[in-house]
């Protein structure tokens, strides 16, 4: 079958905006994205906000846990002047109002940071918005993986890894095993032999770790033909996807498998 290359805007249009902001995310759609993807941590009063570090240091003018802090004093801080002072006054959002943007607009991939205890949680406010049928849950952790599994087994799951220390026929193996649909493998272990074997297994196959390149390991994750990558920079890859044989932009791009 055909499908639509996934040009997924890595914690939004965040080569260009303040990551895993409302701005970077409703950006990443006026560029044309049709997948967003995010990070969940869960406040100390039980709020998922989407931020990727376990700590607000980084990307805002605070400090702490994310877990330790509060919601109403984590809306408090700033979450984009990091970035750039045309950002200030940013804020850190709740996954209620990424939900509300994106939906009928874009599919969320939501990766899991917080402890594996707290997955029900945050499944449970992608369920209360009626949202489990355009998200996909994705994590690191094999554990969490499990969790999701277990707890939502009609959620469409990917589970992030890579080849350091365990051939890639093992990993497709695990994930079959345990009924994840989408491996996501770090994109310099992606290879044609990769992909096939994901494929022939019924599995899709995206790559994460291509950050800031804007060229290079973009061309050669559609070249190989995996089904979609995270980036940091859509428009990069959407230019890339428009110099392919397939198509003029990423929702035309498709990818035979």
């Amino acid at each position: 079958m055909n499908r639509p290359f996934m040009n997924i805007a890595h914690r939004g249009f965040s080569g260009r905006y303040p990551e895993n902001t409302l701005i970077a995310f409703e950006q990443a759609i006026v560029l044309g994205c049709t997948w967003l993807e995010c990070d969940v941590r869960m406040t100390s009063d039980g709020i998922p906000v989407v931020i990727h570090d376990a700590t607000v240091d980084r990307t805002t003018d605070g400090s702490g846990a994310v877990s330790d802090l509060a919601f109403d004093d984590i809306r408090q801080l700033d979450a984009g002047s990091w970035k750039g002072a045309r950002f200030g006054g940013e804020r850190i959002p709740t996954l209620d109002e990424l939900l509300e943007l994106a939906c009928s607009r874009a599919r969320v991939v939501i990766e899991f940071k917080a402890p594996t205890e707290r997955t029900s949680a945050i499944a449970d406010r992608v369920r209360a918005a009626d949202a489990m049928e355009w998200t996909v849950a994705s994590a690191f952790e094999w554990e969490m993986v499990l969790a999701l599994r277990s707890s939502c087994p009609d959620w469409s799951t990917t589970w992030l890894t890579s080849l350091e220390d365990r051939p890639v026929e093992a990993v497709v193996r695990t994930c079959v095993e345990a009924g994840v649909d989408t491996l996501g493998l770090r994109a310099r272990d992606t290879d044609k032999g990769a992909v096939s074997l994901a494929h022939d297994a019924g599995l899709e196959l995206r790559c994460w770790g291509v950050g800031e390149d804007r060229g290079p390991e973009l061309r050669r994750v559609v070249a190989v033909g995996t089904d979609g990558t995270t980036t940091n920079h859509p428009d990069a890859l959407m230019r890339i996807l428009a110099e392919s044989d397939a198509g003029e932009g990423s929702d035309l791009h498709t990818v035979d498998g």
